[in-house]
């Protein structure tokens, strides 16, 4: 994407200096930039305007350049203070998954077994043990995505990717439960604080273990993204926006209750034309004049991606293959998931 990008700037040959960016140093201070896409170089001018026609042709490559100019230069700050290349620095933060480890929190040792997929199979002869080594594992693996879906949760993301992230922040704190966090634990099963304390241990254990003195370091994805995990505690595991997903038609059916409310279902239906051909039964005696498309306003589920640049890709569909047409004679069954296509994925194969 970016060499396509990249490409097509040196094509052109008539862009202006069109954007300023504000890049943060792990070492200290704000590098203000603007870009010349032609020569790329770098000034820091402050009378340049943004030529309001070329807004909305390049909002794109604006987004995905700044996300690639903010990458390089904080290699170039971190350069600085290790010479090594930003491959080699990711590569030395990358997680031990062999040999043995001293955690502080386990109660006796425990097996941890990766199979050829990378699939983790944890051994432990406790439940808190079994919990705890979960957190860490995982931890291991998905650090920089939990930390990114707890703050999702918490209503949390602007403090990182500014105001972009703002409505969707709103949502969350709209959605989060501040009821009795004892009765709610109690909801799931009685031992479920325990569980969740056992987990969240693990994943602060793997977060001091990269922070000590003298460690690893956190993982690359923090250093380049300018900020640090915070500790977990039980409760972050439990909020709402986790299941406040699949919204992507919230809208249409908004549509269709207001139609049904103007002119009735039956005449409803022959409108929308729907497929396959369906008669719409709304509840006996519903009332649905009353709503409007503010109820919708600033409406963000949890199944959006949380963007730094670039546009998602999103696919979704349903297919069946006959057992006369596979290797193994048996068929075959794609669901219809409605998620955003995203590296790492929404699952985690993990065996406990």
């Amino acid at each position: 994407m970016r060499s396509r990008v990249l490409a097509a700037i040196l094509a052109t040959r008539k862009l202006p200096v069109i954007d300023r960016v504000f890049v943060p140093c792990p070492q200290g201070g704000i590098v203000l930039l603007h870009i010349d896409f032609l020569t790329c170089r770098f000034d820091r001018k402050t009378d340049c305007h943004f030529p309001s026609y070329w807004g909305t042709v390049l909002m794109t490559i604006r987004r995905t350049l700044a996300l690639f100019v903010s990458t390089l230069l904080t290699g170039w700050c971190m350069s600085a203070e290790n010479p090594a290349s930003m491959q080699e620095q990711a590569k030395a933060a990358v997680s031990t998954i062999q040999g043995k480890l001293k955690v502080r929190g386990l109660q006796k040792p425990v097996n941890v077994l990766r199979d050829r997929w990378g699939v983790a199979h944890i051994y432990a002869q406790n439940q808190h043990d079994l919990f705890f080594a979960q957190g860490f594992v995982v931890a291991q693996d998905r650090l920089f995505q939990m930390e990114l879906w707890k703050r999702s949760g918490e209503g949390r993301l602007a403090e990182i990717l500014g105001a972009a992230a703002l409505s969707r922040d709103l949502n969350a704190r709209l959605l989060r439960y501040r009821g009795d966090i004892d009765a709610e634990y109690r909801s799931y099963a009685h031992d479920t604080k325990e569980i969740l304390q056992a987990f969240t241990d693990g994943i602060n254990a793997f977060i001091a273990e990269r922070k000590r003195p003298n460690g690893p370091g956190l993982p690359v994805e923090f250093r380049i993204a300018g900020f640090e995990p915070e500790n977990w505690k039980p409760e972050d595991c439990l909020n709402r926006m986790a299941a406040f997903s699949m919204t992507g038609n919230a809208f249409r059916e908004l549509q269709h209750a207001q139609l049904v409310a103007a002119i009735g279902a039956e005449k409803a239906g022959e409108l929308l034309n729907l497929d396959p051909v369906v008669a719409l039964d709304p509840a006996p005696n519903a009332d649905f004049s009353g709503l409007s498309a503010s109820l919708l306003r600033g409406l963000v589920g949890s199944d959006t991606r949380i963007e730094f640049s670039g546009k998602a890709l999103a696919e979704s569909n349903n297919w069946t293959i006959s057992g006369k047409l596979t290797e193994s004679g048996k068929p075959l069954l794609a669901n219809d998931p409605h998620r955003v296509i995203a590296a790492p994925s929404l699952r985690y194969i993990i065996h406990l």
